[in-house]
């Protein structure tokens, strides 16, 4: 059972927090790396093909929640017929650091009511992971080798990103965001194509994306870009506090 400290979420929300995927359940072992790592909350990704033994977990001593499931697409790019833009006016650049406030704003108004396994769990507070998406996105304007974001623009105005990353011959769409007052007029649907091109002509020959199971509008968009469903996974959270127990008995005080 793979479970690693997952330094970023465990200070961004106060918490030991633990993070890892496995092809089949073991719920001894599971128990065996939440106790050693004195972990308040694992997370853990597995297949959904698995998802009908779930119930094992009812045998570990803490409230498990199964927070979401996550749904792969993939697209071969070297067969792939990739359509031009839909919006001809839009202006495209390559991120920088210089563009972090900007950025942030519109990761604000994108994902305020966007949810995803984090929001199936008490623990975790609202904003704290809004603060996550701006996180993660921001990682992308580093000038670190495979890692992109695109900025999109209309009449000098920031209305759409797309962070991406690139491995060999295999490419991935991370996240994607069009501002409110830009949606419903296939401004997300050249972000795909965009990005799809751009890796094409880097020299991938496969790009994936992913997106919670009730996200149907974006797999939409996907299937008539060329994507299919590949993979889909189950997103466990199980709330042990384990750390938080221990605080509470060295200062008196009560783990929430």
């Amino acid at each position: 059972m793979m479970l690693e400290l997952s330094t970023l979420e465990s200070k961004r929300f106060n918490l030991i927090i633990l993070r890892g995927s496995t092809p089949k359940l073991d719920a001894f072992g599971l128990l065996q790396a939440i106790v050693a790592q004195r972990a308040d909350v694992a997370i853990l990704r597995l297949p959904s093909t698995e998802q009908h033994i779930l119930h094992q977990l009812q045998l570990l001593p803490f409230p498990t929640i199964v927070a979401d499931t996550l749904v792969y697409y993939q697209c071969d790019l070297t067969t792939a017929s990739i359509k031009p833009l839909r919006n001809q006016d839009l202006e495209v650049r390559m991120a920088s650091l210089a563009d972090t406030a900007a950025l942030e704003q519109l990761i604000d108004l994108v994902f305020e009511n966007y949810s995803t396994h984090y929001y199936s769990n008490p623990l975790f507070e609202r904003q704290k992971i809004l603060d996550g998406y701006k996180e993660w996105t921001l990682q992308y304007l580093q000038p670190t080798e495979g890692r992109l974001c695109f900025l999109f623009f209309r009449g000098g105005q920031l209305i759409a990103f797309a962070t991406c990353s690139r491995n060999g011959q295999e490419s991935e769409g991370i996240l994607y965001g069009v501002h409110p007052s830009a949606q419903g007029g296939g401004v997300y649907g050249d972000l795909i194509r965009y990005t799809m091109q751009f890796m094409k002509n880097e020299g991938a020959t496969l790009m994936k994306v992913s997106t919670q199971v009730q996200n149907y509008a974006v797999q939409k968009v996907w299937a008539r870009e060329g994507f299919y469903l590949s993979s889909s996974y189950c997103t466990i959270h199980l709330n042990a506090l384990l750390n938080q127990r221990s605080q509470s008995l060295v200062t008196g005080t009560q783990a929430s």
